[in-house]
């Protein structure tokens, strides 16, 4: 999941470090998240993604329109955490694991921070881009039993190289 969030974050010019935290701290001010879910054949979990409003404006790649401006940037969060599990999709799919994604709820706070029950999860992350007060946690669960198979990896097209249209 790391590699997924500093490519991502590396495509828009934002050079970046991850530290891996059970809680983040949180920079003051309005924030931005995005929650995804997702499913598939062996394998469940979510993605959230938390950003602060500055920074979400700074990353938006068209005009910022004043007039739409909450719902340019709630899609923008969408967008980055639909990026986001998208990354980490292909990097499982190379593995032989795949998985159906939902559509991202968003939502607007202040000071937030996502922490996940004791014990429900085989795999809960919080990745932190402590200067620009990102956080990023995933929680994903695997059917017992369930692993890669043995062989070569999957060959995956890499982010950026398709355009569909």
């Amino acid at each position: 999941m790391e590699s997924s969030v500093l490519e991502l974050f590396d495509s828009y010019g934002v050079p970046c470090a991850v530290k891996e935290e059970t809680h983040a701290e949180r920079l003051d001010g309005v924030e931005l998240g995005s929650i995804i879910g997702f499913r598939g054949k062996g394998v469940r979990g979510g993605l959230a993604f938390v950003a602060p409003l500055h920074l979400l404006e700074k990353l938006l790649p068209v005009p910022r329109d004043a007039a739409r401006s909450d719902v340019q940037l709630r899609d923008w969060s969408a967008e980055i955490a639909n990026q986001l599990i998208g990354r980490f999709k292909n990097k499982l799919s190379a593995r032989a694991f795949d998985f159906d994604v939902g559509t991202a709820v968003c939502f607007k706070g202040s000071t937030m921070s996502i922490t996940f029950p004791p014990q429900t999860s085989e795999a809960s992350i919080c990745l932190t881009i402590s200067w620009a007060g990102v956080s990023v946690y995933l929680d994903c669960a695997f059917a017992e039993g369930a692993a890669a198979p043995d062989g070569p990896s999957v060959r995956i097209v890499p982010e950026g190289d398709v355009l569909l249209f």
